[in-house]
């Protein structure tokens, strides 16, 4: 009788140990970044030309180019014509990514933002585009795909006198996972220096390259 009474004990015993265990938690899982830059470590370069890091700055069309920005400590940077004083009746600038490795990773997606203030006309607008083959010199004679983005632009304005800064349209993911080895991600604008409905704000930042199944 003895022996029936404690191994009861000990079932009981078991089964409320059992009971009291810490559930176990999910750890969230970790979504490698291929590549980032949210453009807030630089000096502000704004009345010149985009010169940072390894990112290229070249004028196709007259001679406004992009610049960064800083706004409330948010950098980004930025296409404008307004206020210049070069005289093109057409200006056309990118600005490219340095080269990222697509090698060591897998199911990747591009997400930016973008945002445009006091754009007007169509043909003041921002395009984005993927290369595997620029060299890191020669921008047109490399080979540019066109991106399909949700991009800031006429329909997108923000009202006049918007803050700066505001960065108000989200790319959606961008699926660039058949590429492989390096890939250069270009945003090429286009304004006016001398047609005051061309002379409109393009503004780029937070762009990242993440595998979206993680």
């Amino acid at each position: 009788m003895k022996n029936i009474f404690l191994k009861i004990i000990l079932v009981a015993f078991t089964i409320s140990f059992v009971g009291c265990e810490e559930p176990e938690t999910e750890i969230p899982a970790f979504k490698p970044v291929v590549f980032k830059e949210v453009f807030d470590s630089f000096t502000v370069n704004e009345d010149e030309y985009l010169n940072f890091g390894d990112w290229t700055s070249f004028a196709e069309t007259g001679t406004v180019q992009w610049t960064e920005q800083n706004d409330d400590n948010n950098g980004y940077i930025q296409f404008t014509t307004f206020g210049s004083t070069t005289g093109d009746a057409t200006n056309i600038a990118w600005a490219i990514s340095p080269a990222i490795n697509m090698d060591n990773s897998s199911n990747e997606v591009l997400t930016f933002k973008t945002a445009a203030e006091f754009i007007t006309d169509v043909n003041n607008n921002l395009v984005v585009l993927i290369s595997t083959d620029f060299d890191g010199t020669n921008v047109l004679t490399a080979t540019w795909t066109p991106i399909t983005a949700n991009i800031a632009g006429l329909a997108t304005n923000l009202p006049n006198g918007s803050p700066d800064g505001v960065l108000n349209v989200n790319s959606g993911k961008i699926d660039l996972s058949t590429y492989t080895g390096n890939i250069h991600i270009a945003f090429k604008a286009k304004g006016s220096s001398t047609n005051s409905a061309l002379d409109g704000s393009l503004r780029v930042d937070e762009i990242k390259i993440f595998d979206k199944t993680l």
